[in-house]
């Protein structure tokens, strides 16, 4: 681990994945402005995509779930200069005050507001997720610049396969979010009958779903990668495909095109934030997005009425842009 720099700007990480990938532009935007030395902490899977890629100058893993008083010692230990904490929660915001932190950045929600010295809202904000942090951003810096893709590189090289590759990642944290796996394992065996060859990623309890679309004619690596190895099997791949999920927002900041298919969220500000993305949903159905964890509707319309047949055709329009 890197010593960690007195005086700098510390980014809060949150745990989800898509979060955390959510992070990776505003880490870009902070080098562009030349915002000191960076400090990436929290929990040690999500920071750990970070570390030795240049985005930041150290990574801080969390020991455990530190208290409020606990975090708020490390800012004080290394004076850092500001506090930028995205994470709609309480405890970093609060330590950020407690440790008498000169700048204190992020949302309103939780009660953080009223500990930050720079804030605005999230939830009640329109637009992209990446453009609602630029907002709050701007609030401290009023001439930043666009917030730019993240183009991220973990650093890893992959043994892949010699042909194209797609990315399939059909698992999510909702049932309501998860596409129909038998439409993956068509659109699965579709891209091998047209000479791609097609990883399915996904995290260990993700493990059924993704050896049912897998087959014996996917390359299965279900719980199998890091974090930052999913990066680089994306980042070397023609294109993915995946739900409203972590995968899908981490495909979008390596550049690679996806395509991202929506049921209870509302592509409008979770769109994965990338230079080649696009987003299926069925505008037809009038309880979408309903934001519910389990669908209440009798077979799942908004996601069962995305056919495979036209997730393909786009795909193969996106690979093509």
């Amino acid at each position: 681990m890197a010593l960690i720099p007195d005086h700098a700007t510390w980014v809060r990480f949150p745990r989800f994945l898509g979060d955390a990938a959510m992070q990776l532009p505003v880490l870009r935007l902070l080098r562009q402005i030349d915002a000191g030395p960076i400090v990436v902490w929290g929990p040690k899977a999500t920071v750990g995509l970070v570390e030795g890629t240049g985005l930041c100058d150290a990574v801080l893993p969390d020991e455990g779930k530190p208290s409020p008083w606990t975090m708020a010692g490390m800012l004080r230990r290394h004076r850092a200069a500001r506090s930028i904490h995205f994470p709609k929660s309480l405890r970093p915001a609060l330590a950020a005050w407690l440790a008498r932190v000169p700048e204190r950045i992020g949302v309103d929600e939780s009660l953080a507001g009223r500990f930050n010295t720079h804030s605005g809202p999230f939830w009640k904000a329109e637009g992209p997720f990446l453009q609602r942090y630029h907002a709050v951003l701007q609030r401290r810096w009023p001439d930043l610049p666009p917030m730019p893709y993240a183009d991220f590189d973990p650093g890893l090289a992959i043994d892949g396969p010699a042909q194209p590759t797609l990315c399939l990642m059909p698992g999510s944290t909702w049932p309501s979010k998860a596409w129909p796996a038998p439409y993956y394992r068509e659109l699965l065996l579709k891209a091998r009958s047209e000479g791609f060859a097609v990883a399915v990623l996904g995290s260990p309890n993700e493990a059924a779903v993704c050896a049912e679309v897998a087959g014996s004619e996917g390359i299965d690596l279900c719980g199998r990668t890091t974090l930052k190895e999913a990066a680089a099997w994306l980042r070397a791949s023609k294109a993915a495909l995946g739900n409203d999920s972590g995968l899908s927002h981490l495909a979008a900041a390596c550049g690679t095109p996806i395509l991202a298919l929506y049921g209870a969220t509302d592509p409008r500000g979770s769109t994965p934030w990338g230079p080649k993305t696009r987003e299926l949903h069925r505008r037809d159905v009038p309880c979408a997005p309903c934001f519910l964890p389990v669908c209440a509707v009798e077979g799942h319309p908004c996601l069962a009425r995305i056919r495979p047949e036209e997730a393909w055709k786009t795909l193969l329009e996106l690979i093509s842009a």
